[in-house]
């Protein structure tokens, strides 16, 4: 059984801010370091009382059963603070880092606590969505990674392990493809801004909220199921696939992008917007966790037709 104790939170930004709620939530003690941390901004961000602010690293993360690191992405700044939280940690302590951009066989390199070090990647907000992506280096124990899998679901969080590092790691790598296709629909005229989110908020999005691609295309085969899609539109897919264009961003596509964005949300009064689009998150999040498809027992009337897919 995970053991429950103090969670470590190394960086008070954005996205350290975000575990600590998340930790709160849990019930957890959590203990905050940032070297140029905010009292009174983390007061504000911060609604419930079991966290502490330390000035010395040390003292944050001593005692503490998991450490999320969050700080800036520069990888020296990152193995300096893993050689000096060392000394402070227990041997079983796992290390994870909220990285978006670096592998954890770069973050391993030259560490002496390389084995319980690894890639804990949430997605923003990471107090709203449960993703978390767990990466491990060619140095992590697998015991670390029974740990990180462990303590984030006892978060309420949906842990992934990737068995393979690759830059961005899964789903930023997702979101990439889908924002190439839409840069390229704005650089190539094909579409605007605004009809490019209207696209994914009327069609892909809602459908991705309850199941993903792959439930997706294996629902839209009719009872044939993927088998059947692939059939049908699987050469169509990979025509496609090997259409894709990757945009330039240059200056006038730049100034394009942003002009066009400023009239689909304002961010003049930008706690506000993000205070929406939160509980936006969580009523969807909220109704899709009443629907389980992967539940057999629930899903299994007889179907109505045999109907060949039709739709992507």
């Amino acid at each position: 059984m995970e053991k429950k104790g103090k969670v470590a939170i190394i960086g008070a930004g954005l996205i350290g801010l975000g575990w600590a709620r998340r930790c709160l939530k849990s019930g957890r003690e959590v203990a905050i370091w940032d070297p140029k941390s905010d009292r009174e901004n983390i007061e504000g961000a911060l609604s419930l009382s079991s966290w502490t602010l330390h000035d010395s690293l040390g003292d944050a993360v001593e005692g503490a059963v998991f450490v999320q690191e969050s700080a800036p992405e520069r990888i020296e700044l990152k193995h300096q603070l893993y050689a000096d939280l060392a000394p402070w940690i227990g041997d079983d302590v796992v290390v994870a880092s909220s990285t978006s951009t670096f592998m954890p066989s770069d973050l391993q390199k030259g560490v002496n606590i390389a084995g319980r070090l690894l890639v804990g990647h949430p997605f923003n907000p990471p107090d709203v969505l449960p993703l978390v992506e767990i990466v491990p280096g060619p140095a992590t124990d697998p015991d670390a990674i029974a740990v990180a899998s462990n303590f984030y679901a006892s978060l309420g969080q949906r842990p992934i392990v990737l068995h393979r590092e690759r830059p961005g790691h899964l789903a930023n790598r997702l979101q990439a493809a889908v924002l190439r296709e839409a840069f390229d629909a704005v650089a190539s005229g094909q579409a605007s801004v605004r009809d490019v989110d209207i696209a994914i908020t009327s069609s892909l999005g809602p459908r991705w909220a309850i199941q993903g691609p792959f439930a997706s295309i294996h629902l839209n085969g009719g009872v044939g199921g993927i088998a059947h899609y692939l059939d049908h539109l699987g050469p169509a897919f990979e025509a496609l696939w090997r259409d894709a264009t990757i945009p330039t961003v240059d200056s006038a596509l730049r100034l394009k992008l942003i002009e066009a964005a400023r009239t689909l949300i304002s961010t003049e009064n930008y706690e506000a917007a993000v205070n929406i689009r939160n509980q936006a998150l969580l009523a969807v999040l909220s109704t899709a966790a009443r629907f389980d498809f992967e539940d057999r027992d629930r899903v299994s009337e007889p179907p109505s037709s045999d109907r060949a897919a039709h739709d992507a």
